[in-house]
């Protein structure tokens, strides 16, 4: 879960509002960019944003192996093969404290495939401010909990600050 430090963002946490800071809306079925990957399981650093690439790469025994890795959204319900945000850094500090540092892609894709101390702190940082999740996640497979819809506490997609 994403909370930003900013003070209405803060005065929505303590409203109950938990998980990631950003665009408000969770109208699933939306895709903010307009645009979507229309390659399939075409093997490319863009393909599926917003599905989990860690599950899919160990179900289907093909890939990279990563530690980390998810998409970065315009918006909390963006739909499955929607096109994220470009050029946002994730940065991650793992449990030995060592900093880890991705850009997103195209697609808003970005993956670590160096070893990465669990539980860590995440963070993504854009031209518009930086947000910084409030719990320490126990897995790299940002996209099990930032669906859509939103899972185990989170409210949806990771999103841009804003």
């Amino acid at each position: 879960m994403l909370v930003s430090k900013t003070p209405l963002l803060l005065t929505l946490l303590l409203l109950g509002a938990a998980g990631c800071a950003g665009p408000s809306s969770t109208d699933t079925g939306a895709c903010s960019s307009g645009t979507y990957w229309t390659g399939g399981n075409e093997e490319s650093p863009e393909m599926n944003p917003g599905e989990s690439c860690i599950a899919c790469h160990a179900q289907e025994g093909e890939g990279p192996t990563y530690s980390a890795a998810g998409t970065v959204m315009g918006d909390f319900g963006d739909v499955d093969d929607c096109n994220g945000v470009e050029g946002v850094t994730v940065r991650i500090t793992d449990a030995d404290g060592n900093v880890h540092e991705a850009t997103s892609n195209g697609a808003g894709n970005f993956f670590f495939s160096d070893d990465i101390a669990m539980p860590y702190t995440a963070e993504v940082e854009s031209d518009a401010g930086v947000t910084a999740m409030s719990t320490a996640p126990t897995t790299g497979d940002c996209a099990s909990c930032h669906t859509a819809e939103g899972a185990s506490g989170a409210p949806g997609r990771v999103v841009t600050p804003g």
